[in-house]
């Protein structure tokens, strides 16, 4: 009789311990997938900021080996990821030239370029210099 009563005895998880384990999972896994698609933007974002950093960069260099009279503010194009001009490209390159208050014979360069950031969003790099022209 022992025996039997022991048998009849079902201890085990009910169906409302079951279903909150798994909607604890969930949350954890959604969390999870959330902070990662989170970390991978900002992954992209900083590629595409080291990108726009590097295209301004080697354009200033190119500026600066113009003749100083002849710096002129240029309108933005779009550039390639080399820095050629590609209409389809992502990033937007654009010079812009003006008199430098307080210092006589002098230009502010500032170059900036747009690219692409996460979420839909657009970002700006901008380098900047003075140059001086001469008298």
């Amino acid at each position: 009789m022992r025996v039997l009563r022991l048998l009849d005895s079902q201890d085990g998880f009910g169906i409302v311990s079951v279903l909150v384990a798994i909607v604890l999972l969930a949350i954890g896994v959604v969390a999870l997938s959330s902070s990662s698609a989170f970390l991978v933007s900002l992954r992209t974002d900083a590629s595409a900021r080291a990108t726009a950093a590097s295209i301004a960069t080697s354009y200033m260099e190119e500026v600066k080996r113009r003749p100083p009279r002849e710096l002129a503010s240029e309108e933005p194009v779009a550039v390639s990821e080399t820095g050629a001009v590609d209409e389809e490209a992502v990033f937007v390159r654009a010079l812009t030239v003006a008199p430098e208050p307080g210092v006589a014979d002098a230009v502010r360069a500032t170059v900036s370029v747009r690219y692409p950031a996460g979420f839909g969003r657009t970002r700006t790099v901008e380098l900047v210099t003075i140059i001086y022209q001469g008298p």
